[in-house]
């Protein structure tokens, strides 16, 4: 079959993205249009296959009142907007000049309410959902993310990127349902818990109550269980269950506000329905017309204008606000902390645990049989489990985003028994790389054939280090002497070097550490910490970190010393970690503590370089063991209720251990002042003295 076939239009298939157009039935249909013999099929414009040409199957309804056919006047008032607003240059308008990203404004909103002529939908729908933003800024090709996907997406994802495939070319598709899983829907919306949806269907449960009051009696007197039905409603966003010509217009709002919308139209539609549900005989029925409604809706105007009506003041700060607090309840209702992948083992420890720890001031706090009160302090510490998961889950898809090798790393955290008494046996038997490698700090150009030249942020395979100011190295195949000084020594020991965690290179990482999960972490150790008793005296996290780390140590020090000079006496830091999680933690605070004081730091600013250091060395997760099992400093420091003194821990301990995984290089001294040069070698001088005196050794002092 030789050249292309195109739809005519507003025939089969016309509605598709050219790549989707299927060249052998069209080929079939010109020849039997030529011949003036009937086809055997029909189709509509979408592709999907009709009994006769004005009919719809049952599965393909054609809804009243809904054109595929442009609306002129619609189309130059989008024209007229994209114009004013967007082309600041003289000529024809064209996307390349319209930004990636439309301005919010009501003007834009009432046009896309009144829905987006099918044309301009692929570039429109790119930009209201911040896909194409996502496809710009993305540092690899799409290919190259593809090469390293996974294939364990829901069937519900795989039906939303169905439809998209349909007016959308594959990679365009792709970014928009990573700005739907991302941006327009809340975390774990496709998760195997599907806890983000079963989330919103209490809130939605909710909304009822407040808007649909005489549909919520029904529904209590009938005990219906709405979710049933509308959580695949959710889940797909209309997908499966309206047609596709009523998804379209819903999908033009809801790339533009976001997941507000699925309230929104879930509560129009039941409106609309409200007194045939009412006037129902039995609960059978009234599920039945549940169940029913997507498919009766036939009219897109009638349905957004009662939406937008009856639920058109709901706010995103109101949606948020109720899935925060009915996340907190789905948790809780679990009756552990733990998460539903918790093995039975780890769960029953759980609960002995806590029939012992109730007792003496807990029971004086709470009383007996107080179980509304235990109940809401299981709440509050979910809520803080749940915004410590999504800033680390924050953190892992940076790393998936712009290192590729990251893609494979697992983000649900183990909870078993066995993955704790893994942890030290992975701590000690870390793997140990043969080869030693650089970062270069500057830019050194090759003169003679014996140097080795490199560009700032190359990294260096080590050859050499006899030379104390001139080392051997290798990069790209070339060999040849460079300056020691000129390059930084990366700690592979346990980790193979990741630009995704070297805030040197990629800043990004620095806010989402820094900005979103240090003050995450922070929220869980402020939670239950004592008041100072005295006015004016000092609490903070910090000073319990201090005591907490000193106490741990001291149970064996003479063994922390011989190891201590042992390591600087024979440099086995350069070879391998030798010191103990207590050990680490306990030299860590001590460095932050001198470099710190020096510059006048807060303890706010002390505790977010301690996380960072303890991200470098991938011992995060045993700090917060460490920190925990010194009951006697945990007690001092926390009232009862709080969560380091409640085994809740152990699940916070299992969450950061999926930060293990990636490779770490933060500075941690990001947050102080900039010294000059002349400056900084007597600090650094300083601080290893110092070191040396408490007993302590330096990894990278000197690097």
């Amino acid at each position: 079959m030789s050249g292309s076939h195109t739809p005519s239009a507003s025939g089969p298939f016309s509605a598709l993205t050219p790549s989707m157009w299927p060249q052998e039935i069209l080929a079939k249909s010109t020849q039997k249009e030529e011949s003036v013999e009937q086809p055997e099929f029909f189709y509509d414009e979408f592709g999907f296959r009709v009994d006769k040409e004005d009919g719809a199957n049952p599965g393909s309804g054609r809804p009243s009142g809904v054109s595929l056919m442009e609306d002129p006047p619609q189309r130059l008032r989008w024209q007229a907007h994209l114009e004013f607003t967007h082309n600041h240059d003289v000529g024809d308008l064209t996307w390349d000049k319209i930004a990636v990203s439309l301005p919010r404004s009501e003007k834009l909103r009432s046009l896309v309410l009144a829905g987006i002529p099918h044309s301009m939908r692929p570039q429109l729908w790119m930009r209201l959902s911040g896909a194409l933003q996502k496809k710009r800024n993305s540092e690899l090709s799409y290919r190259e993310m593809v090469k390293n996907s996974s294939n364990d997406e829901t069937i519900a994802a795989k039906q939303v990127a169905a439809c998209l495939l349909l007016f959308l070319e594959e990679e365009d598709a792709f970014w928009m349902m990573c700005a739907i899983i991302e941006d327009l829907l809340p975390a774990s919306y496709f998760s195997t818990t599907l806890l983000g949806v079963q989330t919103d269907q209490r809130v939605l449960r909710h909304l009822i109550v407040q808007y649909l009051p005489r549909l919520d009696k029904l529904l209590q007197e009938h005990d219906i269980e709405l979710s049933l039905i509308t959580l695949h409603w959710f889940l797909t966003a209309f997908a499966s269950v309206v047609h596709i010509k009523l998804l379209l217009r819903l999908w033009d709002l809801f790339f533009y506000e976001g997941s507000l919308v699925l309230f929104q139209t879930t509560l129009g539609m039941l409106r609309l329905k409200e007194e045939e549900l009412i006037q129902s005989e039995n609960s059978a029925s009234i599920f039945n017309t549940l169940s029913d409604i997507p498919s009766q809706i036939e009219d897109a105007e009638l349905l957004l204008g009662e939406a937008m009506r009856l639920a058109g003041s709901l706010t995103d700060v109101a949606v948020e606000t109720q899935r925060r607090k009915h996340l907190a309840y789905l948790i809780a209702d679990q009756g552990q902390l733990l998460g539903t992948s918790a093995t039975t083992n780890l769960s029953q420890v759980v609960r002995r645990r806590t029939q012992r720890r109730k007792s003496g001031i807990t029971s004086l706090l709470f009383g007996e049989d107080d179980l509304e009160a235990l109940k809401a302090k299981n709440i509050k510490q979910t809520e803080l489990v749940a915004d410590l998961r999504e800033a680390i889950l924050r953190v892992a898809r940076h790393f998936q985003c712009t290192d590729p090798k990251n893609c494979s790393v697992e983000l649900s955290p183990d909870y078993s028994m066995e993955s704790h008494q893994r942890d030290h046996e992975n701590y000690v038997a870390c793997s140990r790389s043969h080869r030693r490698r650089a970062k270069a700090l500057l830019d050194f150009e090759r003169h003679d054939d014996d140097e080795l030249g490199f560009r700032k942020n190359d990294i260096i395979t080590i050859i050499s280090q006899k030379d104390e100011h001139c080392w051997v190295g290798e990069l790209n195949g070339l060999r040849g002497w460079f300056p020691a000084k000129f390059v930084e020594v990366l700690d592979e020991r346990s980790k193979e070097y990741s630009i995704a965690g070297d805030d040197a290179v990629t800043e990004g990482v620095t806010d989402l550490v820094r900005g979103t999960l240090c003050p995450a972490l922070k929220a869980l150790f402020e939670h239950g910490l004592k008041k100072p008793s005295l006015l004016g005296g000092a609490c903070h996290p910090w000073l319990f970190i201090e005591e907490a780390a000193g106490r741990e140590v001291e149970r064996d020090f003479d063994s922390v010393y011989s190891r201590l000079v042992l390591c600087k006496t024979y440099r086995l830091d350069e070879d391998g970690k030798v010191l103990t999680p207590e050990e680490l933690l306990y030299r860590a605070v001590q460095s932050v503590n001198v470099t710190h004081d020096a510059a006048h730091a807060q303890m706010d600013v002390k505790l977010r370089s301690l996380i960072c250091v303890g991200l470098n060395e991938q011992v995060l997760h045993l700090w917060l063991e460490v920190l925990c099992s010194s009951l006697p400093t945990v007690e001092k420091w926390y009232q009862p209720w709080s969560f380091l003194r409640s085994p809740g821990w152990v699940q916070i301990k299992c969450e950061l251990r999926v930060l293990c995984c990636f490779a770490f290089s933060l500075s941690q001294d990001w947050e102080l002042p900039v010294k000059r040069e002349e400056e900084k070698k007597p600090l650094k001088e300083g601080v290893q003295d110092m070191l040396v005196k408490h007993h302590l050794f330096s990894w990278d002092i000197d690097g």
